[in-house]
């Protein structure tokens, strides 16, 4: 059974880049596995409608923040991102992140924290050693 995936890698590729089939009907996206290698995903129609909502409303956002509306542009997508999802809570499932990953970071975070805590607290009781 031949593959109608792109004749290019995926690697090749940045992440969310829609590229069609050797069959030309098909559409695929890159995406990403969780050890870090791209491969080749076929495109949902409702991913695409998801993804294309999104940079309609993204472009209309960073405009407005141009004009004044936003103090930021990372507050422009963050309204952006509650639209869309408002919209639509499906495409929390395509353009949304993934708590899992959300959750690990924070306990990550939390973890360096305490540990420069501790480093800083061994340095000044050496420093008062010394003294």
């Amino acid at each position: 059974m031949i593959s109608n995936k792109p004749s290019k890698p995926a690697k090749e590729f940045n992440m969310k880049t829609i590229k069609k089939g050797q069959d030309k009907k098909t559409e695929y996206i890159v995406a990403k596995k969780s050890n870090g290698i791209k491969y080749w995903k076929i495109l949902k129609k409702e991913e695409k409608k998801c993804l294309k909502d999104f940079e309609k409303k993204k472009t209309i956002n960073l405009a407005e923040y141009k004009k004044g509306r936003y103090s930021t542009n990372l507050q422009a997508i963050a309204v952006t991102y509650s639209q869309v999802f408002k919209n639509n809570p499906k495409c929390n499932k395509y353009i949304g992140r993934n708590k899992k990953l959300i959750k690990k970071s924070i306990i990550k975070k939390s973890i360096i924290k305490k540990s420069t805590k501790k480093s800083t607290i061994k340095k000044s009781t050496k420093k008062n050693k010394k003294k």
